[in-house]
């Protein structure tokens, strides 16, 4: 009697969990969601001299699946004050600033966009960029 293919694919799918190596989990990160404080720097680099013009502050970053993101902190001259919702993957992060068009804050830099990023469970790094002149770093510890 003939074994059919179909019979066959649980056991090569069984086989194949059981040759999985285990540290395969532990390098894979775990979408950042939780409370980070950190620091954010907006790096602006002038085209015609290379010349980087560097800002800093201080934010706090609250992300959760049910209510969306936050950012508050040192929203006084740098960085506004943000929410909104977010998407993510495993190696990028998408935020959708419901603020952004807010008169108040439009000269300062939003958590809006598309940024890459590397969680290990603790340290959150974000890295994004706007046209070839500014960057935007958010390097970040949990804190619960």
């Amino acid at each position: 009697m003939k074994l059919k293919p179909i019979y066959l694919l649980p056991v090569v799918l069984l086989a194949s969990a059981c040759l999985k190596d285990p540290k395969t989990s532990d390098v894979t990160p775990n979408f950042p969601l939780g409370t980070f404080v950190g620091k954010f720097t907006r790096i602006h680099t002038n085209p015609a001299t290379s010349k980087k013009d560097t800002a800093y502050a201080t934010l706090q970053l609250a992300m959760s699946q049910s209510t969306g993101f936050a950012v508050v902190g040192d929203t006084a001259t740098v960085h506004a004050g943000s929410k909104g919702d977010f998407l993510g993957t495993v190696t990028e992060v998408g935020f959708n600033d419901v603020t952004l068009l807010s008169p108040v804050s439009k000269n300062k830099t939003h958590l809006h966009g598309t940024y890459s990023y590397t969680f290990n469970g603790t340290i959150f790094q974000m890295k994004g960029m706007s046209g070839d002149t500014l960057s935007y770093l958010y390097d970040m510890t949990k804190i619960n």
